[in-house]
């Protein structure tokens, strides 16, 4: 009930959509180092996930579970990169504290977090959480976009999001 009550709630939830190209961006990671979505498909398939902030309950226990199965996830070929809009020092803090093998990037403009997840009410006016999978080709093979965000994707709904996609053969 409530779900559907949300759901009627007008949020901007991005543009980007399954089957569409995705758009190139450049975000500095948690380094300040330059990091360009096309540079690293050449490698393979990347997971961009979208949170709100570092430190957070939500975010930290969604990204810690994708830094446990990080394994499971390279075994795909998947590659990670997180985005938030907090800035490349917190990015820094947060992902040495909790040993995260991907990098953050850091959106405090949020130009590429209102083209690809957008933000709403639910997240106070930062990005939605949100997972899109993107194949080598630059394509969205996988996108999902939360309405409210305590609730997230988990490790094992991506990893079989990853099977269903390999057995497709997408990835």
């Amino acid at each position: 009930m409530l779900k559907r009550l949300v759901d009627k709630i007008p949020i901007n939830k991005g543009a980007v959509k399954r089957g569409q190209k995705a758009p190139d961006f450049t975000l500095p990671d948690q380094d300040d180092n330059p990091v360009r979505l096309y540079d690293v498909l050449e490698r393979g398939p990347v997971m961009v996930i979208f949170y709100p902030g570092d430190f957070t309950p939500v975010c930290t226990a969604q990204l810690c579970s994708y830094r446990d199965q990080y394994a499971a996830f390279r075994d795909f070929g998947l590659e990670l990169l997180g985005i938030s809009d907090d800035p490349v020092s917190k990015h820094q803090h947060f992902r040495t504290k909790q040993s995260l093998p991907f990098a953050l990037l850091a959106d405090p403009e949020h130009k590429v977090v209102d083209l690809y997840s957008g933000s709403s009410v639910f997240s106070s006016g930062r990005a939605n959480r949100a997972n899109y999978i993107i194949g080598k080709d630059a394509t969205v093979l996988y996108a999902h976009v939360e309405t409210i965000s305590t609730m997230h994707r988990t490790s094992e709904d991506i990893l079989v999001a990853l099977g269903e996609l390999k057995a497709a053969g997408k990835l």
